[in-house]
């Protein structure tokens, strides 16, 4: 059985690396298919929930709704701009709310559970400083603009670091639950 929490970890970089040359070009890791490893990790997730099931529909509204913002960039016309990118970005923090209810749920294991909420806190804190930070830099100067982005850029840095932290430690106990039951 394969691991879900790789998926998670390899749809969240997919989507929180951004890998266009100076904002010109298209983004090379393009953020649908990030959504499309989540959809496929929460469909290997050994529960069944109904939070699970919105959560796969939830990944997939936002790997159609990234798409068009991609497709939007690509074609270079920029009729979305950049109030689209934040508004993906506050339903990203939506969709990793459901998510990490979900993880909640996962396992019946006390350990787990308390490094899932105390991930999910901390999560939470810096991706909403972040994506406010982010949303009120368009309205302020050039020169404390990008600043704001950064420091708004660091804080969902340190989010994404702590998901990886947390998934890496859902992958072993997987593993760890993969065995056992593998031994009976």
């Amino acid at each position: 059985m394969k691991n879900p929490y790789d998926y998670l970890i390899g749809g969240f970089s997919f989507i929180y690396v951004d890998m266009s040359l100076y904002g010109e070009t298209p983004d090379i890791l393009p953020d649908f298919i990030g959504y499309a490893f989540f959809v496929y990790g929460l469909y290997l997730l050994p529960v069944v929930h109904n939070l699970k099931l919105w959560s796969e529909i939830f990944a997939f509204i936002l790997m159609v709704m990234s798409f068009l913002v991609e497709l939007d960039q690509w074609l270079g016309s920029m009729l979305l701009g950049q109030v689209s990118e934040q508004f993906i970005q506050f339903l990203l923090i939506v969709f990793m709310y459901c998510v990490f209810q979900l993880l909640l749920h996962v396992h019946e294991q006390k350990q787990l559970e308390i490094k899932t909420f105390e991930t999910y806190q901390k999560f939470m804190a810096l991706m909403l400083c972040g994506f406010v930070i982010q949303a009120f830099a368009m309205n302020v100067g050039a020169s404390l603009r990008e600043n704001m982005l950064f420091i708004g850029a660091m804080l969902q840095l340190m989010a994404y670091i702590l998901f990886s932290i947390y998934c890496r430690a859902g992958s072993k106990y997987f593993k760890e639950m993969k065995k056992v039951h593998s031994l009976q």
